[in-house]
């Protein structure tokens, strides 16, 4: 085992902006080649796509789901290019597919028809909205959405991402997502921001959708991991995940909360030498893991400025990190 550990973390679909494959394809060669690739199995020209604006671009579901799978990929193979490999990997609610296909249980190609395929899925299940709410811990939370169900005046909500000890995300039908978000701003002075006005993703109501996915999924063959799974709905490692189990996991996890908090909370205590990489669009998972929750090191892949500056900085942090650990000397330092 390596005397530190790097973590390769993959986010959702939250983690997206116009123009977010065309930097990475003028960037690196392998990116042009891999949305290149995209495009032929997709059937569409995949660059040229995702450079309209937002509301274009992320039109549909699907639209998202394959446009932060794409790009997340190709930041992964940019940091394996410059030699920075992930020990192990999580990835966040869509982005458990780019850990799969990093720890080898998935290729690249059937990953990306799963993601369309589970994108589709998502644009013929039933409609929603989803709130992120923060900060505000999450008994706290259960007390309002608890109170809000009590009530039936307003649909069904749920609390579906469990992201942080003071940061989660509830979804359901509008009015009742609304009304919590109503009480945690007037009684909680939280800050509740709608993130999703179309599906109530990881919510119950999505369970046809999973149903719906799983025939897909059926018809995958999973290989056995050279990594352990990650997967959210349990929110801890499997070393031999059978197919049945696959197919099981990433169908109801359609329509069950995701467990990231705890995902995060159980790498760092088997793994105490961890060090977190957010590997894709933006900084969405680094600014979840503040210093009173994540006390380990933390980059992130994207940045606003200068693509080719910042990567630099990251690749040799990240490789002082590998060498300062590997010797005698800092191991004493440090004990």
């Amino acid at each position: 085992m390596p005397a530190v550990t790097i973590a390769f973390l993959f986010p959702g679909q939250s983690s997206r902006y116009s123009g977010l494959l065309s930097k990475l394809a003028a960037h690196f060669d392998e990116g042009h080649a891999l949305v290149s690739r995209a495009s032929e199995r997709l059937g569409f020209d995949v660059l040229a796509h995702y450079d309209q604006p937002v509301d274009k671009a992320f039109a549909r579901n699907v639209d998202v789901q394959l446009g932060v799978f794409l790009a997340n990929h190709i930041w992964m193979r940019l940091m394996e290019s410059q030699g920075i490999v992930g020990d192990l990997s999580a990835g966040l609610s869509l982005g458990e597919w780019n850990h799969l296909v990093h720890i080898g249980a998935v290729s690249f190609d059937d990953a990306l028809a799963a993601v369309r395929a589970r994108g589709e899925a998502y644009d013929g299940g039933p409609r929603g909205f989803m709130a992120s709410v923060q900060p505000m811990d999450l008994d706290a939370l259960r007390e309002v959405v608890d109170e809000v169900q009590r009530r039936a005046e307003h649909g069904n909500v749920e609390i579906v991402n469990l992201n942080s000890p003071r940061q989660n995300v509830i979804a359901g039908d509008q009015a009742a997502v609304e009304a919590v978000m109503q009480v945690v701003e007037d009684e909680h002075f939280a800050q509740p921001v709608v993130i999703e006005r179309q599906v109530p993703m990881h919510a119950s109501s999505f369970a046809p959708v999973g149903a719906r996915f799983k025939t897909v999924l059926s018809q995958i063959e999973f290989a056995s991991p050279r990594q352990a799974y990650w997967p959210n709905r349990l929110a801890a490692r499997l070393d031999t995940p059978t197919q049945d189990q696959f197919v099981d996991l990433l169908s109801s996890h359609v329509h069950s909360p995701v467990r990231w908090r705890e995902t995060i909370d159980t790498i760092v205590a088997a793994h105490p030498d961890v060090v977190f990489v957010e590997v894709g669009p933006m900084k969405v998972l680094t600014n979840l893991m503040n210093r009173k929750w994540v006390k380990r090191p933390k980059f992130h892949t994207d940045t606003r400025d200068d693509l080719g500056s910042h990567l630099q900085q990251v690749v040799n942090a990240l490789r002082e990190v590998r060498e300062s650990a590997a010797t005698p000397a800092s191991t004493e330092m440090r004990s």
